[in-house]
């Protein structure tokens, strides 16, 4: 897309469903490689998520809210934090139970209850951060910068042996924001930035899980791929940030994030409690 809409918890409608087992256990790629061939597409036009896989007959759901019995999910696997959701049914639980050869339900998370928040998440988020989430891990959105995924790509390949295009390795590390800038890593020297009217600030690091080592276009697993990456990462795994949006900006539907805009970048300053600021061009 061009441009998106995003709210309080993130993107619109980013994260808001996942398939979970019998028990309501969230089913990941993980578990479930195969869970990268599906593909959901918003229409905002037509208020509905068409999903597709091949092999299949695509299915839509509305992205209007059941008002069915909601469900606490106990064990979802979402930072170990509860969740209140509601399914979307049978035809859908058929559907995803049809190509995952195995019994799973399609849950939505309910927008008027927010995440249980009695703990701090890993980073020590506070408990209205916490709340403030979609289904999602850690943050509200994560970050990479096509310039760090070239130099990666030439360092992978080297040591691999296997060619990889730029947007396989896009793919892979699953971000819902792709920036580019001059120099590879920049990112990881930021502390907050402002991408028009809306500013952000940086959580901290994504610590990649063996999730990468899938390619996301077929499914197959290269377990050498993790591995790899740390070696070249100084032993660390990670690869890209996250963001949350800044406390005291108020997001809108209105507001949007447009391919193309220009990002203003506060540094930080490992000397002292102060940062520096620059304007990069993306």
């Amino acid at each position: 897309v061009m441009q998106w809409p995003i709210g309080n918890q993130g993107l619109l409608y980013d994260r808001n469903w996942m398939v979970t087992n019998q028990n309501g256990v969230c089913i990941t790629q993980k578990q479930e490689p195969r869970l990268c061939l599906i593909q959901p597409l918003i229409d905002l036009e037509q208020n509905v998520m068409i999903i597709r896989a091949e092999g299949m007959n695509s299915i839509s759901v509305s992205l209007e809210e059941n008002s069915g019995t909601l469900t606490e999910i106990c064990q979802s696997k979402v930072c170990s934090h509860r969740v209140q959701t509601y399914d979307c049914g049978q035809r859908l639980a058929d559907w995803f139970t049809e190509f995952l050869s195995r019994q799973c339900r399609l849950i939505r998370q309910s927008s008027d209850i927010r995440r249980n928040a009695s703990k701090k998440n890993k980073k020590g988020e506070t408990s209205d951060v916490i709340a403030s989430l979609s289904l999602v891990n850690e943050a509200q959105y994560l970050l990479i910068n096509k310039t760090s995924i070239l130099q990666l790509r030439d360092q992978i390949t080297a040591s691999l042996g296997e060619s990889f295009l730029p947007q396989e390795l896009i793919y892979r590390f699953r971000a819902n924001i792709v920036i580019r800038t001059n120099e590879p890593f920049e990112e990881d020297l930021w502390d907050q930035i402002a991408i028009g009217p809306l500013h952000f600030r940086v959580i901290g690091p994504c610590h990649r899980c063996l999730v990468i080592c899938i390619n996301q276009q077929t499914g197959q697993r290269n377990k050498d791929f993790l591995q790899r990456l740390s070696s070249i990462r100084d032993r660390k795994t990670n690869f890209g940030i996250y963001l949350a949006n800044h406390s005291g900006t108020q997001f809108f539907l209105s507001n949007t994030l447009s391919v193309g805009s220009e990002i203003f970048v506060v540094l930080k300053n490992i000397t002292s409690s102060t940062s520096t600021e620059e304007s990069k061009s993306v």
